[in-house]
């Protein structure tokens, strides 16, 4: 684990424009921001969603790589291992030396702490 006072968190979550999937992230991210002051949590959902690349799926996962690129951990959540995007979060974060955490796990190492 990085050791710093405010580690930069970069929640993945299956989107595919689903409006399903934007209601079970919020949630994700209410429950993350209001019980973890220690940590900055980013969502590409909440920050691109409303510009979600349908047409021009490269162009999306790149912005998000790059804000990837800035964090110190990645929180994988929801169905992760069936969506490209989520896929392509964790082969950056490997490559990049990111801790990788499913949701799950992440919520275990925060009551532990």
């Amino acid at each position: 684990m990085v050791d710093k006072d405010k580690l930069m968190v970069y929640v993945a979550h299956p989107y595919g424009g689903l409006a399903s999937n934007k209601e079970s992230v919020d949630r994700i991210m209410s429950f993350l921001v209001e019980n973890d002051k220690a940590n900055v949590y980013l969502s590409p959902i909440h920050n691109y969603g409303m510009l979600y690349y349908k047409d021009d799926y490269v162009k999306g996962l790149e912005i998000c790589l790059r804000m990837l690129e800035e964090c110190d951990v990645l929180v994988l959540c929801g169905d992760w291992q069936k969506s490209k995007g989520c896929i392509g979060e964790w082969v950056k974060a490997n490559t990049e030396g990111i801790d990788i955490y499913e949701y799950h796990e992440w919520v275990e190492y925060l009551d532990r702490r």
